[in-house]
C-alpha cells in the first residue's frame, strides 16, 4: 500500500558516512513509551455501512485538525478501510504505534477520499475501492470459528495509506447486532486517548554557536529510533531546529507532542533520499525565506530534530537538545 522511497541508481552504504562534525549517536537520541488504545464499534454484519467523520476536531496529538483545501472536508483527505486475516488487535495496534505495521498484510483495502462528499462528511463502505470497491457482503463479516480477522478504519490528512493518521477505529461485525452507522470518535476525546506517548530526552549535543562551517550535522551513527527499531533513513526527509523562549529541557519533555506547535522559531532543511546529513547553515524559516542565523538567542533552549514525513508514525526520528558554546 505505501510505496517505498527508492534513490535512482547505486545507494550510498553506511561506510560513506559519518560526514559532519556534529555526529550524533545512540546516547543523544530520545527514547520513547508509547501504546494506541482505539476504540472498538460493533455493526451488523455484511452491512453496507454509512461510516461519518463530522465529529473528529482534534488528532492523536491532540491538535487542532488543519482544514486543507477543498473547504467542508473536516480536516480529513482520506478514509481507509482495511481487512486484516491472522492478527488479533492488540498486534494490530502494537504495531502501528511503532510504525512497524506491514501495510502488505491488509488483505482487503478501500480508500474514499472526502472531497467526493465535503458537505455529507459521510460514505458508505461500498464507495471504498483500492482498483475495486469493496464488496460488505463479502469483505466484511463476521469471522467463521476460531479465525481471527481485524476490520479498521483509518481518517487520514493526506492520500497515502497509513501516513497522517488522526484517528482509527477498529470494527467488529456481528450477526447479532443491528448498527450500520460508524461515527468517527474523534481522538483526543476518546476514553482513554486513542495515543499514548511519553518521551526521554537523551544526552544534549554541543554545537558552535555563530561558526556555521561548524554546523554539518550526521545521524549516520544512529542504530535505532526512540521505538528500538531500525532507522530508516531512505525515509528521513527533514531536518527541524527549533527555539524555546523561556522554556528547559524539562519543559519540552514533558511536552513533547507539542514540540512542533511550540517552538517559539522553526527552521527547517531538507533532506535529500538517502542522505544521512546536512548544513544547518541551508536551513530556512518555517513557511518562509529567512535564513538560519545562528544560534543566536539565549533565554530558551534550542532543539534539533530529524523527521520522517512519510512513516506511519510523526513521531521524530532523532530528538537531541543543543547546546551551543
Amino acid at each position: 500500500m505505501t510505496p517505498l522511497l527508492v534513490a535512482c541508481g547505486s545507494s550510498p552504504t553506511a561506510a560513506t558516512w559519518p560526514k559532519g562534525n556534529v555526529v550524533f549517536k545512540d546516547v543523544n537520541n530520545y527514547s520513547s513509551q508509547t501504546g494506541l488504545t482505539i476504540p472498538k464499534v460493533t455493526t451488523a454484519s455484511g452491512a453496507d455501512l454509512m461510516i461519518c467523520w463530522n465529529a473528529l476536531q482534534n488528532d492523536l496529538l491532540c491538535h487542532p485538525i488543519t482544514e486543507p483545501a477543498p473547504a467542508g472536508t473536516n480536516g480529513i483527505d482520506n478514509v481507509g478501510f482495511a481487512q486484516i486475516r491472522n492478527i488479533p488487535q492488540p498486534d494490530v495496534a502494537a504495531q502501528l504505534a511503532v510504525g512497524q505495521f506491514d501495510d502488505n498484510l491488509a488483505t482487503v483495502y478501500g480508500d474514499f477520499y472526502t472531497a467526493q462528499a465535503p458537505s455529507s462528511k459521510c460514505a458508505m463502505l461500498s464507495q471504498f475501492k483500492l482498483g475495486e470497491f469493496v464488496v460488505p457482503a463479502t469483505d466484511y463479516v463476521q469471522p467463521a470459528g476460531t479465525q481471527t480477522i481485524t476490520y479498521m478504519l483509518v481518517f487520514t490528512t493526506g492520500t497515502t495509506p497509513a501516513v497522517g493518521a488522526k484517528s482509527m477505529l477498529f470494527l467488529e461485525p456481528s450477526t447479532t447486532s443491528t448498527v450500520t452507522t460508524v461515527n468517527a470518535v474523534d481522538a483526543c476525546a476518546a476514553t482513554p486517548p486513542v495515543l499514548m506517548f511519553q518521551a526521554t530526552l537523551g544526552q544534549d549535543m554541543p554545537i558552535s554557536k555563530m561558526d556555521s562551517s561548524k554546523w554539518h550535522v550526521d545521524w549516520s551513527q544512529l542504530t535505532k529510533d526512540s521505538f528500538e527499531q531500525e532507522v530508516r533513513f531512505n525515509k528521513i526527509d527533514k531536518v527541524l531546529i527549533g527555539f524555546y523562549q523561556g522554556k528547559t529541557k524539562a519543559d519540552l519533555q514533558t511536552n513533547f507532542k507539542d514540540i512542533e506547535i511550540s517552538a517559539t522559531t522553526l527552521y527547517e532543511v531538507p533532506v535529500a533520499i538517502g542522505a544521512r546529513d546536512v548544513m544547518l547553515g541551508d536551513a530556512k524559516v518555517r513557511a518562509g525565506t529567512t535564513a538560519f542565523p545562528g544560534f543566536v538567542q539565549t533565554d530558551g533552549v534550542w532543539a534539533i530534530a530529524v523527521t520522517c514525513s512519510k512513516c506511519q508514525v510523526p513521531a521524530p526520528v532523532l530528538m537531541t537538545i543543543l547546546v551551543p558554546e
